[in-house]
């Protein structure tokens, strides 16, 4: 009956795996499998690891194992396995083993039916050795009145894959149980031999025809050669098509969308009416600056400052008291500033101007200063200006208005 129960099990699992084989990672994998738990002799572990008596097999589904895989080369895990083990290291016969808890996964080679993976994992454990004796050598002994446990545990998998998401699993790991002064007299191994079974939604298609990060081949086809009857063309149409390409070249060489009397192809600023001898750009301000080159566009300026008034061409960036440290909105600043040093003034050199006001200390005074002026250098730098476009300097605002004196001035250098 036994015999027959399991091999109805194989079938379904089998079953199961041909109707949702698809060769590919599933987000979840579930493992069933029989237990064998070795309470390894402490006098010569590999010499007597394999006596029957020190191993204690329990039939198919004393191991179940529940797996989430994150990405393809790591799962989270939670197990549970249950038997009656002897213990012959305590000369325990029968006693209710139980072992519980989570762990990750490490898998080396997910895309491969052989599937080799590491494991770390921990958990709660339980062994009745209450009012136990373990006999050391001697008349040394151990005392052990408990029987929960924590452990943690560590080894090595493998999944065979039968099939896309089904297979067999073998796993063998080292359990370390934690209890006073118990070193390893309360340690074992713990072996696996099941089945393993895929499902849920895919996380990555491992076959390469469907790999979306490779780019893909263009081919070009021929179309006078080609035996294709949908794309076949005609040499009449061809020669019409031609021509109408030809012509809308003309037709777009000889346009002027912003109707300045300047043709696009010579046009500097294509979509904004302009003047002739800023080829084609506007000088909204009337300071002789086209717009393209003017930093303040819409403020009557001279040439040496790049079109604005006077030496201070960038909003000041504001401090709250006693702070230094940039704020949201001094940050959305800095970016404009940033954009304008880089497209607008590619070759000036700058001071980054730090300011407090004249209350209290001045050598505290001095020290904010530069603070806020080098948390606008720093920030700067961030978005790619050169550093030694910039000199840093720490001043002191004489002001009977305090707040007036908080902030930092960019200036360029003459």
């Amino acid at each position: 009956m036994k015999k027959k129960f399991n091999f109805f099990i194989i079938t379904f699992f089998v079953l199961l795996s041909s109707v949702f084989s698809q060769y590919s990672q599933k987000k979840w994998s579930i493992r069933i499998g029989a237990n064998d738990i070795n309470y390894y002799p402490r006098s010569n572990p590999i010499k007597f690891f394999l006596h029957k008596k020190n191993n204690s097999i329990n039939p198919i589904f004393s191991n179940v194992e529940l797996v989430h895989h994150i990405n393809n080369n790591m799962g989270v895990y939670l197990e549970g396995a249950l038997g009656m083990v002897d213990n012959n290291r305590w000369r325990i016969i029968d006693g209710f083993f139980l072992k519980f808890g989570p762990g990750i996964n490490f898998y080396l080679l997910p895309k491969y039916w052989f599937d080799p993976y590491f494991r770390l994992g921990g958990g709660y454990h339980q062994f009745n050795y209450k009012n136990r004796i373990l006999r050391l050598s001697g008349s040394k002994t151990y005392k052990l009145n408990k029987k929960n446990f924590f452990l943690l545990d560590g080894g090595l998998g493998i999944n065979f894959w039968i099939v896309s998401n089904f297979g067999i699993n073998i796993q063998s790991t080292y359990n370390h149980v934690f209890a006073n002064h118990s070193k390893d007299y309360l340690n074992f191994c713990k072996h696996s031999l099941g089945f393993v079974f895929r499902f849920g939604g895919e996380h990555e298609n491992y076959s390469d025809d469907y790999d979306n990060n490779k780019p893909k081949k263009i081919i070009k086809i021929n179309k006078e050669d080609s035996y294709l009857p949908s794309i076949i063309e005609k040499k009449e149409d061809k020669n019409i098509i031609e021509n109408s390409e030809y012509e809308n070249k003309i037709c777009c060489e000889k346009e002027d969308l912003d109707h300045d009397g300047i043709l696009d192809k010579d046009d500097l600023c294509p979509d904004q009416f302009g003047l002739k001898k800023f080829k084609g750009c506007p000088d909204t301000d009337s300071d002789n600056i086209p717009d393209i080159e003017d930093i303040c566009p819409n403020k009557y300026g001279i040439k040496e400052n790049k079109g604005c008034p006077n030496k201070t061409i960038f909003k000041p960036i504001l401090f709250n008291l006693g702070k230094y440290k940039l704020s949201s909105n001094s940050l959305e600043i800095i970016n404009k500033i940033s954009e304008i040093m880089i497209k607008k003034l590619p070759n000036s050199k700058f001071y980054i101007n730090g300011y407090t006001d004249s209350y209290g200390k001045y050598y505290y005074n001095k020290i904010l200063s530069l603070k806020r002026a080098n948390s606008v250098f720093e920030a700067l730098v961030s978005k790619g200006i050169d550093p030694s476009r910039m000199e840093v300097r720490g001043l002191i605002k004489y002001t009977k208005n305090k707040s007036k004196g908080r902030y930092v001035e960019i200036t360029i250098k003459k």
